[in-house]
This record gives C-alpha cells, sequence and structure tokens, in this order.
C-alpha cells in the first residue's frame, strides 16, 4: 500500500527530486534535497544537497507529521550549533541502506496543517523552512 496519495506522487515527480518510499518503515527518502547556499558544511566544505528521511504517519492526511532526519550529519557554516538537531550517534536516528539518518526534530502548530487539503507539497516547505531557519523551533 503506497505511503501518499496520488497527488503527492504528482508533486515529487515534477519537482525533480530523487525519491524513493520504505512502506514497512513509513518513511519517503528524499535523495537530493538542495540546501541553502553557503549555508552548511561537511568537513568544513560546503555541501549543496542531502538526503532527508520524512517520516510519514499513518495518520498522514490529518496531521502531516512534524520531524524529518539527514544525512549526512549538518554543521553551520558560520559554526553555531543546530538547536533540536542530533548529529551522528545523536538521538533517535533512523538507519536505512546501512547510513544513519540524524533527527530533526520541529514541531509545528496542530492548526498549521489543514487536514484533506495539504500534502506533500506542504511538509517539503517545511523541510525547507527548517533548513533555512535553524535556529527556530517551529
Amino acid at each position: 500500500m503506497a505511503l501518499l496519495f496520488d497527488e503527492d506522487y504528482h508533486i515529487l515527480t515534477e519537482s525533480g527530486l530523487e525519491w524513493e518510499e520504505d512502506e514497512d518503515k513509513r518513511f519517503l527518502l528524499i535523495k537530493n534535497y538542495p540546501l541553502p547556499r553557503n549555508f552548511y558544511v561537511l568537513n568544513s566544505a560546503p555541501i549543496e544537497q542531502i538526503e532527508v528521511i520524512c517520516g510519514i504517519p499513518p495518520d498522514y492526511n490529518s496531521s502531516g507529521g512534524d520531524m524529518f532526519w539527514v544525512h549526512p550529519a549538518l554543521a553551520r557554516a558560520d559554526g553555531k550549533a543546530i538547536p533540536n538537531a542530533a548529529g551522528f550517534s545523536g538521538e533517535d536516528p533512523r538507519y536505512y541502506q546501512n547510513k544513519e539518518y540524524c533527527r530533526w526534530s520541529r514541531h509545528f502548530t496542530a492548526d498549521s496543517w489543514k487536514p484533506k487539503v495539504d500534502n506533500i507539497q506542504k511538509i517539503l516547505g517545511r523541510i525547507e523552512w527548517a533548513l533555512k531557519n535553524p535556529d527556530a523551533n517551529k
């Protein structure tokens, strides 16, 4: 059984993002998620894209979810810590294809998701917002 709705798959296909889903683990993996330019580094070098796991809850159409996991672990170019984000061997990681994905916990208000209206575009927008605003929690 698919995790998302037909409309969601259409949006993903049109976005140019590479993705796959794991129905047993209930997540969507985005393989080439773009990062804000010159904002994050890996081993002191700028990094332009990451892999992102989005948890897809069983009540996806009603709640949308509020956490995601990234690989590799991100560090800010300005050296500041990223609140509510774990690094490797941190809190609540996800593992997929022998890779560790690091948690980014962001909590959006319940009324920010419109059941049966919002879709994967809203989740992608939440990830984009969180990566552009790493100091914010919601």
